[in-house]
């Protein structure tokens, strides 16, 4: 399978409901140019502004993650959701280079924030009703910050075959304890004291186990803080299983994604 090709398993929508703005430079970082693309439901009225989601790619080394916003995966999300009345936006973030580089990253998800909420009007969404969609190794660069509220108000967060847990004995080996107390979702989960978003979180039964495993160790820590989290295991799944499980329970779960979006984004909310 090419990945950077590959669509999810959910047909999209019709071209002419959705306008994109692409390749809007979000923040600069020595010689690189960090861009976003801005999907939203076309036929928006002048001044007005919809719920935005932001969608928190995962890892690998730069020369692979340096177009993450155009591959297939994140452009077919980006029309689902717009087409269906909500703005997306999928941004590149930095290489963790194995967690190595974690800070920068990081620093990537919540200066992307910053900038939609200083842009918001101009580009035609609500700042004050941002949900994140993160996956894959994207969960210490995308959910850490939300939980800690470096990113502002957030709605709600939906992760999707996500790490959500690192340290001694985890992937990847000899992480500094620093790293891990600043930087793994189950120590933030742990250490936030205040509200947290509501969470959906979808487990992927043929993951690798140090995913699978770290998502068993969240939901433990997200139930004993009494959070408001929804668990889909998907027992079938998948690594990726919204673009390589083409089969209706993928599809299901693509859907039900969705709707938690507008339960938590809508107008009405």
């Amino acid at each position: 399978m090419d990945f950077k090709a590959a669509r999810i398993v959910l047909a999209g929508p019709r071209a002419d409901r959705v306008q994109v703005q692409r390749d809007l430079v979000y923040k600069r970082a020595g010689d690189l140019s960090l861009k976003a693309d801005l999907y939203l439901p076309a036929g928006m009225q002048t001044g007005a502004r919809v719920p935005a989601v932001l969608l928190v790619h995962g890892d690998a080394p730069w020369e692979i993650l340096h177009d993450a916003k155009e591959w297939g995966q994140y452009q077919s999300w980006g029309e689902l959701i717009a087409s269906s009345g909500l703005a997306a936006i999928a941004f590149t973030h930095r290489s963790t280079e194995r967690l190595k580089y974690l800070p920068d990253a990081v620093r990537d998800v919540v200066d992307m924030a910053a900038y939609l909420r200083e842009h918001a009007a101009d580009l035609g969404i609500d700042e004050d009703k941002l949900g994140v969609w993160v996956c894959s190794a994207g969960g210490p660069v995308g959910l850490t910050p939300v939980l800690k509220g470096q990113v502002g108000p957030v709605r709600c967060v939906a992760a999707l075959y996500a790490l959500l847990d690192i340290g001694p004995g985890r992937m990847p080996e000899g992480l500094p304890a620093e790293t891990v107390r600043q930087f793994s979702p189950v120590a933030a989960l742990e250490e936030t004291q205040g509200p947290l978003p509501p969470l959906l979180l979808v487990r992927a039964g043929q993951d690798h186990p140090d995913f699978t495993q770290s998502a068993e160790r969240f939901i433990a820590a997200a139930l004993a803080r009494n959070a408001d989290v929804d668990v889909i295991n998907y027992p079938a799944g998948y690594h990726a299983f919204d673009v390589r499980n083409d089969d209706e329970r993928s599809r299901q779960i693509i859907r039900r994604v969705l709707t938690f979006f507008h339960e938590w984004l809508s107008p009405q909310v």
